[in-house]
């Protein structure tokens, strides 16, 4: 029997009617919550944090893999960081030029839990053998990678706090450590928080960690109904990577879906092209010239 306390601890800033607890306790890195929701399906927060719910979790994740994907004319080896729903993985390996996959999520005890619980979620990719998937730290890992990757996905927990444990993997030093492990033309692309005015600290600091290792780096952001807020993200590359026309930007992303036999459901190449066209107030907060 579930204890009440339990269940408010891992619910207290989720901000959703729970009508069904599918799953609550401790894994040896964070407090997990598994609910129902009438709104949004099966959802998932992490330490009181909302991090998915099935009614928008697409929307998020192609938001999330796509423009890093699509910007890399041939992506073979990829590196995710984070991603323990499986649904960054599932995104990732629907492009046909993808030859491997390493994962990367400390919480082994998470993952197991997705893979029992929101199966559907991952599309069959945990079986793909294309996937190399590890349980380490992802700092560690960076010190014994092979290196080579074309792209890279940060689905990483937020860290809109400066002092926050995973804060770290937000920061320069990481980011120059990663770079190591890049191919040529690397391209990556991370979730960075809300896109509020009020509170943009958090993607601040992530946009200026990667613009310090990166030649190019661009925030956009999509709107993700169950997270009350739009939600940014960051892609870094090289310098040119994208282009900065929206219509140049949009005909690109469609080329290169095409190309791949890839149909975006949840937003399509103009959405996530006109994801970077980010409301005035928001690019002079950023100090984002022109987009």
């Amino acid at each position: 029997m579930l204890e009440l306390k339990q269940i408010l601890n891992a619910s207290d800033r989720v901000h959703h009617e729970i009508e069904e607890v599918l799953a609550v306790g401790r894994t040896a890195w964070q407090h997990y919550l598994f609910f129902r929701s009438k709104a949004h399906g099966v959802c998932i927060a992490l330490d009181g944090d909302l991090q998915s719910c099935e009614a928008d979790e697409g929307r998020y994740h192609e938001a999330l893999v796509h423009p890093a994907m699509l910007a890399h004319p041939e992506p073979r080896k990829v590196l995710i960081m984070g991603g323990g729903e499986g649904a960054t993985l599932r995104e990732v390996l629907r492009h046909p030029s993808v030859e491997r996959v390493v994962m990367v999520d400390l919480d082994e005890a998470f993952v197991n839990l997705c893979k029992e619980l929101i199966p559907d979620w991952a599309g069959g990719a945990w079986d793909d053998p294309r996937l190399e998937l590890r349980h380490e730290d992802i700092v560690a890992y960076l010190d014994h990678a092979p290196g080579g990757f074309d792209v890279v996905v940060g689905d990483l927990i937020d860290a809109s706090e400066e002092d926050a444990p995973a804060a770290q993997l937000y920061g320069a030093p990481f980011y120059r450590k990663l770079a190591a492990a890049l191919a040529p033309g690397a391209v990556l692309g991370t979730q960075a928080g809300p896109l509020v005015p009020q509170a943009l600290a958090g993607h601040r600091r992530v946009r200026a960690s990667l613009a310090g290792v990166f030649g190019g780096v661009r925030s956009y952001g999509m709107n993700v109904p169950s997270f009350f807020n739009l939600w940014g993200f960051v892609f870094a590359g090289p310098a040119g990577a994208l282009p900065n026309d929206l219509p140049a930007l949009a005909g690109l992303f469609a080329r290169r879906a095409e190309e791949r036999g890839l149909e975006l459901a949840r937003t399509g190449p103009e959405a996530l092209a006109a994801a970077f066209a980010l409301p005035r107030d928001l690019r002079e907060q950023l100090e984002v010239a022109g987009g």
